[in-house]
């Protein structure tokens, strides 16, 4: 008796379709289009041209760095005055203006 007052449980399964993508389904997957081979062919070169010019403006910027690191601690006991006079004269410049 006991058992028929219990609710009885039912396993459901139900079949899980995978949607492959509406019309793409009826045609068979193939290789990259003409078009998009011609535009990495036509593109390839450029990009090659581009990663060049940015080698080229890296290792000018490495060896302007290595140029004038040295310059700028041999010149430092002069350019730091110097960099501060100009900053404390535009500096009063800019008061005597603002302030009348």
């Amino acid at each position: 008796m006991a058992e028929r007052d219990r609710p009885v449980h039912q396993l459901q399964v139900h079949p899980q379709h995978q949607y492959e993508g509406g019309m793409k389904s009826h045609y068979q997957q193939r290789g990259p289009s003409t078009t998009k081979v011609l535009a990495v062919l036509a593109l390839l070169p450029v990009g090659g041209t581009l990663l060049a010019l940015s080698g080229l403006t890296l290792l000018c910027s490495v060896i302007g760095l290595a140029v004038s690191t040295p310059l700028f601690i041999i010149f430092s006991p002069v350019l730091v005055p110097a960099a501060i006079v100009i900053g404390l004269a535009v500096t009063g410049i800019c008061l005597l203006k603002l302030l009348g």
